[in-house]
């Protein structure tokens, strides 16, 4: 594409936060907008995972590259957002299942990753209080936490400190277009002139594009987590369902891991629970069914928390694509761009959407294959 001067990035959340790091790295003069505060959305409701581990075939390449650059990150910003190589299991309840976590441990080798299958015996010794009726494990001992509101904030900072503008509770009312090209955008403050827009805005970013004519297959999701009181250290790593005809990811979702203040942090998401466009302004309560079937998965695997107390619970909304992957590049008139549809995967992805769009802007190759992204695979969405 090839674009100079000012670049307007719409949306504060981590994905947005590192997009105008990359950008503010890549030469551009960049003003960073929220409707809120940083992260205050579904990044700051995030568990934070950064991991290659049973999350995508097709982006298994921009995965491990994400995760260098997240290793990478807490080395030059020392510690800032409490990088945590912790790793991550993935619980195996049924026997058939076995060879499901067989296939991906074999995927991920031949990528130089080190996942392993652990037996009963060898779980204990990697997760001790994990003593659910399980028949094995996956391992993948490189998956990592970090803080999900330092993180936002810390490559804000970064980016700030480089030269960029960051305006928080200033949202994006509209982007002007004159010639068929984007001139800038409107808030509440006045309008903003602007070379290129990229619209980071979650669920918010179809809404915000489509009066220009593109059509983004994106809906709402809720996003929803309850945490305990403060508990002695339990859990080391992350716990996750393996993928499976039976549970697991494939019908929903699991994630457990503790906090670094002890707050045992959990969720059971089963298949479904997409909103109606224009849900994700509202902010509803946590649906309690989600709550019974978070407790069930959580006591189960773990029978010596049956007795904990539940401190507290969020929902914010995360924005989901058919195909459960970003939508990033160019769509509609000239300088235009979203990075949007993050299907509670943004964390880990941020770093390679910022470098995909820094180098759309900059006409310059990209250092990983943006095509599992490309806009065109939804021909409404595409550019004009």
């Amino acid at each position: 594409m090839g674009v100079s001067g000012h670049i307007v990035v719409a949306g504060a959340g981590i994905t947005g936060a590192a997009t105008a790091l990359a950008l503010t790295e890549a030469g551009f003069a960049v003003t960073l907008l929220d409707r809120a505060a940083a992260g205050s959305a579904v990044s700051g409701a995030s568990l934070a995972c950064l991991g290659t581990h049973m999350s995508s075939e097709i982006e298994l390449p921009q995965l491990i590259w994400a995760t260098r650059r997240w290793a990478e990150w807490d080395r030059r910003f020392a510690g800032a957002f409490h990088y945590r190589r912790c790793g991550q299991i993935r619980f195996i309840e049924h026997e058939a299942d076995i060879p499901v976590a067989e296939h991906w441990i074999a995927l991920e080798r031949a990528a130089g990753l080190t996942p392993e299958l652990l037996t009963r015996e060898r779980l204990r010794r990697v997760e001790p209080a994990l003593t659910g009726p399980l028949v094995a494990a996956s391992w993948s001992p490189t998956d990592a936490l970090v803080n999900p509101f330092l993180a936002v904030r810390c490559l804000i900072s970064a980016a700030v400190a480089a030269g960029a503008r960051f305006r928080s509770h200033c949202p994006v009312e509209a982007i002007d277009v004159a010639g068929g090209r984007v001139t800038g955008v409107v808030t509440p403050g006045g309008r903003i002139a602007a070379d290129a827009v990229v619209v980071t805005g979650g669920p918010w970013t179809a809404e915000l594009v489509a009066p220009l004519g593109v059509a983004l297959p994106i809906l709402p999701r809720k996003a929803q987590c309850l945490a305990t009181i403060r508990q002695p250290v339990t859990i080391r790593g992350v716990v996750g369902g393996c993928k499976s005809d039976h549970g697991g990811v494939d019908a929903g979702y699991t994630q457990i891991q503790q906090s670094e203040a002890g707050q045992i942090l959990f969720n059971t998401v089963l298949a479904g629970g997409l909103a109606e466009a224009g849900a994700q302004g509202h902010v509803p309560e946590v649906d309690r069914r989600f709550v019974l079937d978070s407790i069930d998965t959580l006591t189960r695997l773990f029978p010596a928390l049956r007795a904990v107390e539940l401190l507290r619970s969020w929902v914010r909304y995360e924005a989901v694509t058919p195909d459960d992957r970003f939508i990033v590049g160019a769509v509609g008139p000239a300088g235009l761009l979203v990075a949007a549809g993050d299907n509670g995967t943004g964390f880990c992805r941020a770093p390679v959407i910022g470098e995909v769009i820094a180098a759309a802007l900059s006409g310059r190759p990209c250092a990983i294959d943006s095509a599992p992204y490309d806009p065109g695979r939804f021909p409404a969405a595409g550019a004009t």
